[in-house]
């Protein structure tokens, strides 16, 4: 849902990035449902995000018993110049694809299978709606330039997604910092506030738009990439209408360690 990549500031580490791996457990209302886990890695001026998810339950039997996603690209002068993004959705009745290639920041191709059916409240997606956009898994790396980053310093973005269907726009307000601890981590996040903004391809009639462009209560916590001037979510809490869904980090491979001079207080 969250996009990103300015310059590289002073203080980062000048060794090549080790790759990340973090695993989420992923809950509705409190309620295991399921897993998720993503992958990050850097070679040369090129980046590539991995994204798998497995679930379980009523999830599992009315939405689908996984999903993937890739996103590949090129790291230039330190932000995200997203070049391919794929998607599928793997339910054994209603597989769902998605394919997109992008240039310069703009859409070249997208296809969707199967595609959106017309209706007669969708809102369209015009041609500009597909320039200085990033995908959504692209979108999980947050620009950061500070040598340890703020919510007031960091917090501060719109990043403009484009998932292959439509375009919306997401908001980052300053929150907390914090310390956040699960296994393999330990050491200083921040959190941000996040507001949605739908621009085109959604139904604007639709109960679960409105509900998503007014909710108060989606709060994204983020931790900062060892080398590379990013955030990456370690959590991310969201309000829907069948209760609250949260992915939280409960391994991480490849942030720390964080030396006891730089955590933050909670």
């Amino acid at each position: 849902m969250l996009a990103g990549g300015v310059a590289a500031g002073p203080g980062l580490a000048a060794e090549p990035p080790k790759p990340v791996m973090i695993t989420y457990g992923v809950s509705i209302a409190y309620v295991p449902i399921g897993t998720a886990r993503f992958s990050q890695s850097f070679k040369g001026s090129t980046y590539h995000l991995h994204l798998a998810a497995e679930f379980s339950g009523l999830v599992k039997l009315f939405f689908a018993p996984g999903l993937s996603a890739d996103a590949e690209g090129i790291d230039a002068g330190g932000h995200l110049m997203a070049q391919h993004y794929s998607l599928s959705v793997d339910h054994p009745d209603d597989p769902q694809r998605v394919d997109m290639k992008m240039a310069g920041g703009n859409v070249v191709a997208a296809e969707l299978d199967p595609p959106l059916p017309e209706r007669a409240d969708r809102v369209p997606v015009l041609p500009e709606h597909k320039k200085g956009i990033i995908d959504p898994l692209s979108g999980f790396l947050i620009p950061s330039t500070a040598p340890q980053p703020s919510a007031a310093g960091s917090c501060n973005h719109v990043i403009p997604v484009f998932d292959g269907a439509g375009r919306f726009d997401i908001t980052l307000m300053p929150d907390i910092d914090q310390t956040y601890e699960a296994v393999g981590f330990k050491g200083p996040v921040i959190r941000c506030l996040v507001r949605y903004t739908a621009i085109s391809g959604h139904r604007a009639k639709k109960t679960n738009v409105t509900y998503m462009e007014n909710n108060r209560d989606i709060i994204v916590t983020l931790a900062p990439l060892p080398g590379k001037p990013y955030l990456v979510p370690v959590e991310i809490a969201v309000a829907t209408l069948i209760g609250n869904l949260r992915l939280r980090a409960e391994k991480i491979e490849g942030l720390g360690p964080i030396l006891p001079q730089t955590a933050a207080t909670q």
